[in-house]
């Protein structure tokens, strides 16, 4: 069968639509992991901030006694429970971190790209969510140890 120069033509535009659109989703998904990885990179930079705080925590519990010397209005019983709640959160925030890494599986072998954005886009809330966790602990426990230096 003899095909004229109108068929390549088509069977050519065809193709180029068909690599040009295997290109974009790639681009989308590139850019899409960029993001959660992203973010994964900044939390992974205050991972040493979470365990500071932890253990500045602990060492202030330590000195609860001369703390009360200093403010005698303070409420040490409060007050200890007040640090183990931001210690708390700050181990909760760390292990949610090491979570999420634990579960994360960049290998997409034999997925679609649908499901290829699905799960991204879901590992996105999840390291959002962490990034929320991380925020919140490392304020408040900063906070609170301000207060005291």
């Amino acid at each position: 069968m003899k095909l004229n120069k109108r068929t390549y033509l088509i069977i050519f535009s065809i193709l180029l639509i068909s690599f040009t659109g295997c290109k974009d989703q790639k681009a989308e998904q590139k850019k899409l992991q960029s993001e959660v990885m992203e973010v994964h990179d900044v939390l992974m930079g205050e991972m040493d901030l979470i365990m500071k705080n932890k253990t500045e925590l602990s060492n202030l519990q330590l000195y609860l006694d001369s703390l009360k010397k200093l403010d005698p209005t303070l409420d040490t019983v409060d007050f200890k429970i007040q640090i183990e709640n931001l210690k708390k959160q700050l181990v909760s925030s760390d292990d949610a971190m090491m979570q999420w890494m634990n579960n994360f599986n960049p290998d997409y072998t034999g997925k679609s790209h649908e499901e290829i954005l699905s799960y991204l886009n879901n590992q996105k809330i999840k390291i959002d969510s962490v990034k929320t966790l991380f925020k919140e602990s490392l304020s408040k426990s900063n906070t609170l140890l301000v207060k005291y230096k």
